[in-house]
């Protein structure tokens, strides 16, 4: 099951600092949360990353015992480890468990609470593509097919339904009804034509025409 989680003032610790370390962190410090990552030795990507202010780097040699580890362990919401050593892995996902912490071991999916799964982005639509850690290579390359089949119009009819869902909400009060009339603004072949023609605005007066009148 893929859920879309709300990271916002939520805390991320990731352990390594090496390049699926900086992927990861990268991936996580786009939905606004607090990223911590922790190792010995960083990526010039993740430097520049923690100059930027996007996440922030403590370095400090990686120990499961250590009392530095298991507090910061205990002050997060998710764990991601990808040291390159799947012992120490092992240790720490063990370590997040006991605490109620959500763990994600790198191509260790046998430990692992969750994937992360392939994103496609394009606007604000986002589909997630997971292979259940079987092959994060194909996950890539069915992203990049979704990537290409998701249009423009497809962009500008979220932003519409967003607009419209809105408007339906403070004068249809029947929900099944408020659902009818989002399908039929989807499908109207104006409101597509408007679309292709990159006319949002327009689109907006033509869906707000057809929910008053419904």
């Amino acid at each position: 099951m893929l859920i879309d989680l709300k990271l916002t003032g939520k805390t991320v610790l990731i352990f390594g600092g090496g390049k699926i370390g900086e992927k990861k962190a990268r991936k996580f410090s786009q939905a606004n949360p607090t990223v911590i990552v922790v190792s010995k030795d960083f990526t010039d990507g993740l430097k520049r990353l923690s100059q930027q202010e996007k996440l922030k780097l403590v370095e400090a040699e990686v120990e499961v015992n250590s009392p530095s580890t298991t507090s910061l362990i205990s002050k997060s919401d998710l764990v991601i480890v990808a040291t390159g050593n799947p012992k120490l892995n092992e240790d720490i996902a063990n370590e997040a468990r006991k605490r109620g912490i959500l763990v994600c071991a790198v191509d260790m999916p046998s430990i692992s609470d969750f994937y992360l799964p392939a994103i496609a982005y394009v606007g604000e639509i986002r589909i997630a593509i997971s292979t259940g850690g079987k092959s994060p290579a194909m996950a890539r390359i069915l992203r990049k097919r979704v990537e290409e089949v998701i249009t423009k119009e497809d962009v500008l009819q979220v932003a519409l339904q967003h607009y419209a869902r809105n408007l339906a909400k403070s004068c249809i009060p029947d929900e099944k009804a408020r659902r009818s009339v989002l399908y039929q603004i989807i499908q109207n072949p104006n409101v597509k034509q408007l679309l292709k023609e990159s006319n949002l605005k327009e689109a907006e007066t033509l869906a707000k025409q057809i929910i008053e009148n419904y």
